[in-house]
């Protein structure tokens, strides 16, 4: 985790496959099922759906309720393209189950067939805005099908099914499969239609959404998108096993953060309760300076661990040293830094005396691709945040703060802190300090208590010094300490319209 969490703050010095076939929805023979009511007529029914002249300022993607309003309005953002530029924030959440959580079934066989043999040779406005969109040739039948999965008379029919059979396992699962398929795709072809989406919520793991988006970060696509895109909120996923909300989030940051670096308005890029990604590989290592941003101002920051277990039992080591160094990277601007760490500092130089080496840095060269290579073609100074020079000693701590000019409020753990503050500090609290326990940090706060009136003379407000406040703890027993467990906030993602 320390990798991809501090490489992601270094690289704010600078910035801050397609799948189109509805994998899963098996492969087709016949037996008991009857056959759709529209099977025969598919073709037929192709009357222009009415306008709905809705002005949303935020659309969602996450439920079967939400599925039903995309097919309707894409064909409105097609026919009126006007209507999308009220959308100012897209929320996207909805995980799409793996193949291996599927079996052929004679059921499914049957409507797999059907849907395979479907005409989509009259959908001309969804073929000219798949071919409008960059959509490659080959690749556009199969969005085309994809897109009209949910027209008004595909869904009856899908009822018709659902009812004639009982709605069985095996049917509704087919159904549930196609539905997501569906909004996978509609999510990507709106976030191309809606030209000033400011705000995206968006869930890692559609390899449909994030093709399109990566292609759109690197210029791939006929016209720019996203140009307006400013933040970008990273969901934990909604899988109802990987999504559990006792574990950290097995998030590859870095990764995600390909969909996006690009873009001339990106100012934040947030997400909660993440665990390293072992599947990351060569992407701990993201070439830095590659955004169009030349200059990134980080004014606050804030960094917590604790609050959730580890799936596989494991705890984070982070090298304060490290931290402090891509801190410095922003020393001027800034203004409030809250770290609580302390339970996962790296103790080794406390006990040794021994002081880690700074090179991190491996072998990556066999781990590259694409979008790798094409950022580091453009990328300039250290990959790496260790590989950034020492300023100043560090030892196990994030090093002296002293010429942080622009910070005012501190909020620290007592074995990642120095001692060494600025002069602008007016607000300072201290984690995890308890006097008479450890004599080396008994000292720095006398030190810091003798010189504190004449030094600073910003500081009005101290906390820690004569009680102890507590550090964020690990929770080893997510079972048995519910009450422990950080949960995020409600998040307002409602649709809304423009009012």
């Amino acid at each position: 985790m320390r990798r991809f969490i501090l490489n992601a703050l270094y690289l704010g010095t600078a910035l801050i496959s397609t799948i189109t076939r509805p994998y899963g929805l098996c492969t087709p023979a016949v037996r008991g099922i009857p056959q759709s009511p529209l099977s025969n007529t598919l073709a037929v029914s192709r009357e222009p759906q009415s306008l709905q002249h809705t002005r949303y300022t935020r659309i969602r993607v996450h439920g079967v309720d939400d599925f039903k309003k995309l097919y309707p309005l894409i064909l409105d953002y097609i026919r009126e393209p006007e209507l999308a530029s009220s959308v100012k924030e897209f929320v996207f959440r909805s995980h799409l189950w793996e193949l291996r959580y599927y079996c052929e079934t004679d059921q499914t066989e049957v409507l797999r067939a059907q849907e395979d043999a479907r005409d989509i040779s009259q959908e001309h406005a969804l073929f000219q805005l798949v071919t409008d969109l960059g959509i490659e040739e080959s690749e556009r039948p199969d969005w085309v099908k994809i897109l009209s999965w949910m027209k008004p008379e595909f869904v009856a029919a899908q009822e018709e099914a659902l009812a004639a059979t009982n709605r069985s396992w095996e049917i509704s699962r087919f159904y549930h499969r196609g539905n997501t398929v569906f909004a996978h795709h509609a999510a990507a072809i709106l976030l191309l239609l809606c030209p000033n989406i400011e705000i995206l919520k968006i869930e890692e793991g559609s390899v449909i959404v994030e093709d399109i988006l990566r292609r759109n970060n690197y210029g791939l696509l006929p016209a720019a998108h996203l140009q307006k895109l400013r933040h970008v909120t990273l969901l934990p996923t909604s899988d109802p096993i990987l999504g559990d909300e006792r574990f950290y989030i097995h998030l590859d940051i870095l990764g995600m953060l390909r969909l996006f670096h690009r873009l001339p308005a990106i100012e934040s890029v947030s997400v909660d309760a993440v665990w390293t990604n072992y599947d990351a590989g060569y992407i701990e290592h993201f070439p830095p300076a590659t955004s169009n941003l030349k200059k990134i101002h980080v004014e606050e920051f804030t960094f917590t661990a604790g609050g959730r277990a580890t799936s596989d039992g494991g705890s984070a080591v982070m090298f304060a040293n490290i931290i402090g160094k891509a801190l410095h990277e922003h020393k001027s601007t800034l203004r409030k830094i809250d770290l609580d760490i302390d339970e996962h500092v790296d103790r080794y130089e406390d006990v040794y005396g021994y002081r880690h080496a700074d090179d991190e840095s491996g072998h990556w060269e066999g781990w590259v691709d694409e979008w790798f290579m094409r950022d580091a073609e453009i990328s300039t100074g250290p990959w790496m945040v260790s590989e950034l020079p020492s300023t100043r000693p560090y030892g196990a701590t994030i090093g002296s703060m002293h010429d942080f000019e622009s910070l005012t409020h501190l909020s620290i753990g007592i074995m990642a802190l120095l001692g060494a503050l600025p002069k602008s500090l007016e607000y300072l609290l201290i984690r995890g300090y308890e006097r008479g326990k450890v004599k080396r940090y008994d000292d720095q706060i006398d030190e810091f208590l003798l010189v504190k009136q004449d030094r600073f003379p910003l500081l009005k407000e101290v906390h820690g010094i004569n009680e102890t406040i507590p550090i964020a703890a690990s929770v080893e027993d997510p079972d048995g300490n519910d009450g422990q467990l950080w949960r995020p906030p409600n998040m307002d993602d409602e649709w809304a319209e423009e009012l």
